[in-house]
Parts: structure tokens; sequence; C-alpha cells
């Protein structure tokens, strides 16, 4: 840390003194002494020669010190230095020290300045420490932040294709699937606009899934359910596609808006696969709480069916993944059970407080 002031005035320690000296080269930090009228070494530690390669009697005048720094911090460490030093600011500094092999150590030195009565800078003395280690270490930790950051970023990229999959790619299929059962006479204004507010609804929604401080959770299933039944059921009728909707008539524990998102993302994808895949009559849908902070959904239809161990080995299915995969992160677990005449699968989610 840098001094706020000057030193006007500071003792030497004796140099001379044998005691002292030992114990200067028994220590782990190298000393050295330089004096500032003729910008020579009077004495560097021989510890020197084990961090850096160079001998102690190698270490003359400032411009070796200059000459063994790292020429990306030359600059910038000499100005400093010479500056604090005309100034009488004790200081530190760190920097590669090359060595006499070509490589380079990081070190760091703290000096301090000694004046005369009228406080002009007379010599420095100081320790330099080998800091190779801590600066692995430093290293090492950016490059974590920097392997977390690509990750987090990685994930963002996962999760906005899970939620244009799910989501809007589940509109889009409800909607072509409009288009094909409306006949020679084609669609109405007010149907189309209907549509194109049904994606721009996704749209938000995919958006929105990115920040739950800014979803609001339904203050009850039916209210949850709704747009849902809404979206879905003039389809349903289109393609004689029976609906039971089951639900609880209130909340025990309600979900967290990640929990709520993720569910509603879960039954848009499971009926939207419905209608693609199943060929089905009948379908019904089971919203329950059996207990306070356990939620149950099921959804069943009475379509072909499908081999599920097949399918997954198979890579095809890839919004079967998605949704185990999103409901995976917020605390649930998926099952899929599938036959001629049946499918059902079941989310089970443990609720979390929000």
């Amino acid at each position: 840390m840098l001094d706020t002031q000057p030193r006007l005035r500071t003792l030497e320690p004796d140099t001379h003194n044998g005691l002292y000296q030992t114990l200067l080269e028994s220590t782990l930090a190298i000393p050295f002494r330089i004096d500032w009228a003729s910008k020579k070494y009077t004495y560097v530690g021989p510890q020197i020669e084990a961090l850096l390669g160079w001998t102690p009697d190698s270490w003359q005048t400032v411009n070796d010190w200059a000459e063994r720094i790292h020429p990306d911090e030359r600059d910038t460490t000499v100005n400093r230095c010479v500056e604090l030093c005309l100034a009488g600011v004790d200081h530190e500094a760190e920097y590669r020290a090359l060595t006499s092999d070509g490589n380079f150590v990081w070190v760091r030195e703290v000096v301090h300045v000694l004046c005369d009565a009228q406080g002009e800078t007379t010599g420095l003395i100081g320790f330099t420490f080998d800091i190779s280690e801590q600066k692995k270490a430093e290293q090492l930790r950016a490059e974590l932040d920097a392997q977390k950051l690509s990750n987090a970023r990685l994930q963002e990229r996962l999760n906005l294709t899970h939620d244009l999959h799910d989501g809007l790619g589940g509109s889009l299929v409800h909607m072509i699937a409009a288009v094909e059962q409306g006949g020679d006479g084609g669609l109405t204004r007010p149907q189309v606009l209907s549509m194109l507010k049904h994606i721009r609804d996704d749209l938000r929604q995919t958006i929105d899934s990115n920040s739950s401080a800014q979803v609001r959770v339904p203050g009850s299933p039916q209210e949850w359910l709704a747009p849902l039944r809404h979206r879905f059921a003039n389809l349903f009728d289109a393609l004689d596609i029976r609906c039971d909707w089951q639900y609880a008539p209130a909340w025990r524990t309600p979900p967290d808006a990640l929990q709520y998102l993720a569910m509603t993302r879960l039954v848009e994808e499971a009926l939207t696969n419905v209608i693609k895949h199943s060929q089905a009559r009948h379908v019904r849908l089971s919203f329950l709480q059996p207990e306070a902070d356990d939620l149950v959904l099921e959804i069943e239809d009475d379509g072909v069916g499908f081999d599920v161990a097949a399918v997954d080995a198979s890579g095809l299915g890839i919004g079967m993944r998605s949704m185990a995969v999103r409901i995976g992160r917020v605390g649930g677990v998926l099952e899929i059970d599938s036959e001629p005449g049946r499918t059902l699968l079941t989310a089970r989610l443990a609720l979390r407080q929000s």
C-alpha cells in the first residue's frame, strides 16, 4: 500500500551488523539497498540467484533492474517507481522479472524510501518476493470465471432453444393445424389476427422466462389453466378430440415463477405432441396437489402410442428431452409411459415457496 505522505527522515539499519545480515539472508524475501545519488546497488541478498539465476554482483545499477523487467510492464513500473522515490513515498510494485535463462517470474517489491533531514531522497531499501504461485492461482481463478461465464451463456442459449421449441413451436403447430382445418373458405381476418397475437404472446413469455421476477404466478390453478384451455379448445373441437380438464380450485402451496413457467411450457409441449403425433380421440389433463408441497400433472391420451425407449435412443425425441430437462431444472421429475391406446405423461414437482 502507498503512504499518503513522504517520509522526511529515516534512520538506516546497520547493514554491517553480522546478526542482522544473517537474519536478512535466511528469509524467503530478498533484501536490497540502492544508493540514490549514484543509482547503484550497495547490497543484494544472495537469495536472488536461487529465484532469478542472476548472481548478486550482477546487480550493479538500477539499469540492470529496469532491463530485467518484462517489456510489457517496464515503462509503467519504472516511471511510477521513480516518481514515488523522488516524492519520498514508500511503495510496492508487481512485475515479471527476467531470469538468467530467458524466462520470467512474477515478483513483488516492497520499497522503503530513505530521506535526509531536508526530505531529499538518499536511498532505497526493500524486499523482493516471489509471487509466481499467487499469480498462477489468480490466472486459474480468472480462467474458471471465464469458463463459468461461457457455460452460463451456453445455458441461456439452450434455455432459449427450449423456450422457442416448446412455446412458439407449439403455437405454430397449432396455427398450421387450424389453417389445414379451415377448408376452402380460408381464415377470416379476426382469426388471422388472433393467431398473430398468440405468437406475439409466446415471444413475450419466452423473454419473460429469462427474468422470473417479471412473471406473476396466477392466483389459482383455474386462472393458470384458463388461457391454455382456451388456446387448445377450438383446435381440439376441430379435430374431434374430447379433452377433460381436472384441477383443484385453489393452490395449497403456489409454485414459484420459474416452476410456473416450466409447467406452462410442459403442458403446451405435451398437448402439441398429442395434436401432432397421437391420433387420439380423448385427452385427460389432471392437475392436482395431493400434498401441500407436492404438485402432480398428468396428461393422458388414447392415441396410437410409441416406444419411449426407442424414440429416446434414436435422438428424435427432442421435445421429450426438452420437457424432462425443463422440469428437472425446477426440482421436478418427468415420467412417460406409452403403449398402443394409451400414453401417460406424469410430472411431479416439489413446490418451493417464492
